[in-house]
């Protein structure tokens, strides 16, 4: 195995890169970050609530489960309860600390309890995700096209029900 060492001035041009890479992924990810609140405030103005509702974390959920006419508590009980019983039985142990010539390796280990917490948790944020989507298409009278759209593509979908001419139906909402 050889190695190879930078001149200060190649360390300079690659630290230069890197930043600059880092630098255009902050402007992106602050850019996606308002677009997604302007898109949620207008999405909870056509729905009738405050459109502020959608900076305050935790709370901007609840909102946006009672747009839909979900019971934000049953599924948040739900998701606690998994977090809670991975935290208490899901810890990882390391069973094992190899050194080869390629590196360092960890083996880990995880209880059964933890494991079908951790996949628990994950399903049932899945399927609440899938659900919340369809009941939103369904609350600004879009099909199951749209539902899909908003699971697997929330930001251009969301945009698309923010600033198009979706209008927000309440009964819809709250049919079961």
């Amino acid at each position: 195995m050889t190695t190879t060492t930078l001149t200060t001035g190649e360390a300079a041009v690659a630290g230069a890169a890197i930043g600059g890479v880092f630098i255009v992924a902050a402007l992106i990810s602050i850019a996606v970050l308002v677009l997604g609140i302007i898109a949620g405030w207008k999405i909870f103005k056509k729905a009738g609530q405050p459109g502020w509702k959608i900076l305050i974390p935790f709370y901007n959920a609840y909102i946006l489960f009672k747009i839909v006419g979900m019971n934000f508590w049953g599924w948040f009980a739900a998701l606690l309860g998994c977090s809670l019983i991975y935290g208490f039985f899901g810890g990882v142990t390391f069973t094992d600390i190899t050194e080869t010539t390629n590196g360092i390796y960890f083996s880990m280990n995880m209880n059964t309890i933890g494991w079908i917490a951790y996949v628990a948790e994950a399903i049932i944020s899945i399927v609440m995700m899938a659900i919340l989507s369809k009941r939103l298409a369904t609350a600004f009278k879009k099909g199951t096209g749209f539902a899909v759209g908003l699971f697997f593509l929330p930001f251009i979908f969301e945009m698309i029900l923010a600033f198009g001419s979706a209008k927000y139906d309440k009964k819809a909402a709250l049919k079961k």
